[in-house]
């Protein structure tokens, strides 16, 4: 057994449990907005007030737009991880919303560091390292829109109290 052996106990396993808890970020999200998507539509048929009405559409349409693949970067869209998201040596390196915070390469680097080396031996492990990016982003964007259907939707409940204010 050499010096550095303990160092790096099977990268590939705990690059794993990293992707898959990454994954399981995303799928959580995808339910969460899935429920709320369905609440929101069940009580768009109940309220009257447009504004109410309104924010319940919106929600809607963002929960249908929740679902698309939105694994690219576009430009337009607001919930990317923006210029005020940067890597900060404090990040925790299992949490997605830490993850999202860097690029392919800085994340290489990042986690050959934290897992105690071992990373850059093979390209088959910054190939994972490569998913771990694609799915917390992913997580990231997910949670984000739910946060902001959350707050629609709120917003609509508002005017069902109204509503049902004698």
């Amino acid at each position: 057994m050499s010096v550095s052996s303990h160092l790096t106990p099977e990268p590939e396993r705990r690059l794993w449990l990293i992707l898959e808890s990454a994954r399981h970020a995303a799928e959580s999200a995808d339910l969460k907005i899935g429920a709320l998507t369905v609440f929101a539509a069940a009580e768009f048929f109940f309220l009257n007030l447009p504004p109410a009405r309104l924010a319940l559409a919106a929600a809607v349409g963002i929960g249908v737009f929740a679902f698309s693949p939105i694994s690219g970067k576009p430009r337009w869209h607001p919930f990317h991880t923006g210029p005020g998201d940067k890597p900060r040596s404090a990040d925790n390196l299992v949490s997605v919303d830490d993850l999202a915070k860097y690029s392919h390469g800085e994340l290489i680097a990042r986690l050959d560091w934290y897992l105690g080396g071992g990373i850059t031996a093979t390209q088959y492990y910054e190939d994972i390292v490569g998913q771990i990016v694609i799915a917390a982003r992913l997580a990231t964007r997910k949670g984000r829109l739910f946060r902001f259907c959350c707050v629609l939707v709120g917003l609509a409940q508002l005017g069902l109290l109204a509503q049902i204010r004698p």
